[in-house]
């Protein structure tokens, strides 16, 4: 009884994880903005992986559009930045990649960041914040560690399939060149009048 429950924990948990996580799949040269109202003096923090790791540019952009922080070419990165002025903050992922490419990512806003930040706790609630805090970003990593592997299962997957198809028509053909060549043989010594 225990072991299911436990494994009905651990279920919710990995589901819980998918549900503060976003993907997007992004097209061929495309570029995809995402915007966060911030006021002077908030936290924003983000962290994101593609893929197989195939690179794509990552811009961070404050009220007035103008570039703080800029990671071209990246498979995966964090970020965490503290406003200085307040207004609509964005932050931009650009695949210039003739393909797609899946990008998964976890933002945490000024409102997350407020939580861990209550000055009016007790030394014992702001360590158990900042506990909270680091168990939400092993729970992204390991969100982050899911996706990876579900990619990877499905390519696998799609190879051994490949190479069990190619296996078959492989020994397909070695089975009707053979059956070709013992024909062949016995018709030459039919000819010749030996068998």
């Amino acid at each position: 009884m225990f072991r299911h429950f436990a494994s009905l924990v651990l279920a919710l948990g990995v589901l819980v994880s998918y549900a503060v996580a976003y993907t997007t799949i992004m097209l061929p040269n495309s570029q995809e903005c995402y915007f966060e109202r911030m006021k002077q003096g908030q936290h924003f923090s983000i962290t994101f992986e593609t893929a197989g790791k195939l690179p794509i540019d990552f811009q961070l952009n404050d009220a007035h559009r103008s570039p703080i922080y800029s990671m071209p070419h990246s498979g995966e990165g964090s970020y965490s930045h503290v406003s200085t002025g307040e207004g609509r903050y964005s932050y931009c992922f650009r695949n210039n990649a003739p393909h797609e490419i899946v990008v998964n990512f976890n933002p945490h806003g000024p409102e997350e960041e407020a939580y861990l930040a209550d000055h009016d706790a007790s030394p014992a609630e702001n360590e158990v914040r900042k506990l909270s805090h680091n168990v939400e970003e092993v729970k992204d990593h390991f969100s982050f560690m899911l996706f990876r592997n579900e990619v990877h299962d499905q390519s696998v997957s799609d190879t051994q399939r490949r190479m069990f198809n190619w296996a078959i028509l492989q020994t397909l053909a070695l089975a009707g060149v053979c059956g070709w060549q013992i024909y062949y043989v016995r018709s030459l010594f039919k000819v010749r009048g030996v068998v």
